[in-house]
């Protein structure tokens, strides 16, 4: 069975592993977690579901929908993605409201919040009236719930997934939403941290990574040398990878991890790897990623790679040669990364925030690290400890990938998403 996504153009687009199906995962997820799945599945046939998200590629919420839609739709499940559409001064926007959200101190304009309503009413359109359940991520098409008929809203149930850390300690940030979200029959957060005390019914979801995809599928040792010398990086074994895969974003933390590879290098050989990569609801990538071209200008054993979104399988092959995974964000939803390291058995160094910490068990699997500046000396102590000690990071990378086949894997995130709708349809 082919899957396919409808966007704002009522363009079909042919999803990768559309032939993919819930059996190939009995490997990763055993016999019995894929009977529960397919007996739920047949429970919530008949029952059509909508998912709603602003970006076809680039970024986590997209990855786990390319995946998630194929497989659900083998179940015998009707499920559609939509994709609404933006211009320039939407999408600023946005990322100005998430980096608000995420308690970045800045002023929401009022041309920008005309402009997001205005965009939000053009892609009311897309709201299927027959579907029994509207799932919408974050805050980009948060508006759509508000443009929707009362005749259709009525017979429908609305979901609200949110994928950032709020900064519920401000607020002004959260209450910012607080009205519209309220609107949802639900919501859903990657993390008990940014649960904000809304009179909305929350669910706690842990995103998720596939097994299978071409970012997380196993690779040969000729296919992972030859990506990473194709990028001109030397060979681990060598001068140790220390790679951070990230957006370019200010809450990712890039310029602590370079402080922290400075002072580390300072003692020993290594090489620092920053892979970020575009997408279509992200504006703000291309500056930053220009401000860090000009830090480390000139600086050995940097390097600095911007890719297009559909680099999965060079991100793969690096996170495979990496020595050392950071993930040093100041804020973080969830971090899919962190499990994409674990799932390669690399040790993962992560930022104490958002949902990094319901990956890394500190000092078990991974490490945490206090986020921002203070914590620049103690990541560069757990990154040289781990480089003097490879067998305990060869360990704790092994830890990390039983985690991840635990508790990360796509078929539990199928799982929390048919509950959900199950229980939302026979309320």
């Amino acid at each position: 069975m082919t899957a396919v996504q409808k966007g704002a153009g009522d363009r079909d687009v042919i999803l990768p592993g559309g032939e993919r199906t819930i059996y190939d995962y009995i490997p990763y997820a055993g016999e019995e977690m894929i009977e529960r799945l397919v007996k739920l599945s047949e429970e919530l046939h008949g029952i059509t579901v909508q998912q709603v998200n602003s970006a076809l590629v680039g970024g986590g919420v997209a990855e786990m929908l390319q995946s998630l839609i194929p497989i659900q739709r083998s179940m015998g499940l009707d499920v559609q993605w939509n994709v609404i559409t933006g211009g320039h001064e939407f999408f600023r926007f946005t990322k100005s409201l998430h980096n608000f959200l995420q308690g970045k101190e800045t002023a929401l304009d009022i041309m920008g919040a005309k402009t997001y309503w205005e965009t939000n009413a053009v892609n009311a359109r897309l709201i299927d009236g027959t579907a029994d359940v509207v799932l919408i991520h974050d805050p980009q098409p948060a508006g759509l719930i508000a443009l929707v008929g009362p005749e259709i809203r009525a017979r429908q149930k609305w979901v609200w997934r949110c994928h950032i850390q709020l900064a519920r300690e401000i607020h002004q940030v959260t209450d910012y939403l607080r009205s519209l979200i309220e609107l949802y029959d639900a919501a859903i957060f990657s993390s008990a941290r940014s649960l904000p005390q809304w009179n909305i019914t929350s669910y706690i979801s842990l995103p998720y990574i596939d097994p299978l995809a071409e970012k997380n599928r196993e690779l040969t040792d000729e296919q992972v040398q030859g990506i990473r010398a194709e990028y001109g990086i030397d060979d681990a074994e060598k001068k140790p990878i220390i790679l951070l895969v990230s957006r370019f974003d200010p809450f990712k933390g890039h310029a602590y991890a370079i402080e922290a590879f400075e002072l580390v290098r300072r003692e020993r050989p290594c090489q620092l790897v920053l892979v970020g990569g575009t997408a279509a609801d992200d504006p703000e990538n291309q500056e930053i990623f220009e401000e860090l071209q000009d830090r480390v200008a000139g600086r050995p054993d940097i390097h600095l790679l911007n890719l297009p979104p559909d680099s999965h399988l060079v991100i793969n092959a690096l996170q495979r040669a990496a020595s050392i995974i950071l993930q040093p964000s100041i804020r973080e939803g969830f971090g899919l990364t962190v499990s994409e390291g674990m799932w390669k058995g690399k040790p993962v160094i992560g930022g104490d925030v958002g949902g990094i910490p319901a990956q890394i068990a500190d000092g078990y699997n991974g490490f945490l690290v206090t986020p921002g500046p203070d914590g620049v000396d103690e990541m560069a102590l757990r990154i040289s400890y781990l480089l003097r000690n490879p067998l305990l990071a060869r360990e704790m990378g092994r830890r990390g990938q039983a985690t991840v086949k635990e508790r990360f894997l796509i078929t539990r995130g199928i799982w929390d998403e048919l509950t959900l709708v199950k229980n939302l349809v026979t309320q």
